[in-house]
C-alpha cells in the first residue's frame, strides 16, 4: 500500500472489515467462499479498490482494502453486503436453505483501519494467520 491519487485527492486510506453470516451460520466454506471471493474481487475491480488482504472462512469474512476517501465505511460494507449476498444467492440458490430469512449477512460489523499502532502488516498478518493450520482455538493479539 501507499499514497494514491484520485482527480481530487492524495490519499494513504485503508480499512479493515469483518463480516459475519446471519446467526454465525458456517456457509461459507468450500465453493461458496472460492465464489465469495470473486464477488469480493469483481466488486472492488468495478469500484477501484484494492485488496491487500482478503480471507474468507466457514463463518466471517476478512477483507483489507484500500479505497477513495469519497467511499466512507458505512458504504463501502454497504455495496460490498448487498451486491455479495445478490451474487451468492443467484450462483448458490441452496444457500436459501440455510439462511431461510432471505438475508445472508448480520447486521453488524467490525471496521478498523491501519495507522500509527495497527500497521498495514500486523493486519495483513492477522488475516493471513486466519488459515494458517494448526493454530486451534489460538488469536492473535492486535
Amino acid at each position: 500500500m501507499g499514497t494514491k491519487r484520485s482527480a481530487h485527492s492524495v490519499y494513504n486510506l485503508a480499512y479493515h472489515f469483518v463480516r459475519v453470516p446471519k446467526f454465525r451460520e458456517k456457509m461459507l466454506g468450500g465453493e461458496v467462499g472460492k465464489g465469495l471471493k470473486e464477488i469480493i474481487g469483481w466488486i472492488c475491480e468495478e469500484y477501484e479498490w484494492e485488496i491487500e488482504a482478503l480471507e474468507v472462512m466457514e463463518d466471517h469474512v476478512l477483507l483489507f482494502i484500500s479505497c477513495a476517501p469519497r467511499y466512507a465505511p458505512a458504504r463501502v460494507m454497504n455495496i460490498v453486503k448487498s451486491l455479495t449476498a445478490r451474487e451468492l444467492f443467484a450462483r448458490y440458490p441452496d444457500l436459501r436453505k440455510v439462511q431461510w430469512s432471505g438475508r445472508i449477512w448480520a447486521d453488524g460489523y467490525y471496521v478498523g483501519s491501519s495507522g500509527e499502532h495497527v500497521t498495514d502488516e500486523l493486519i495483513q498478518k492477522y488475516i493471513r494467520y486466519q488459515k494458517a493450520e494448526g493454530r486451534g482455538a489460538k488469536q492473535l493479539d492486535i
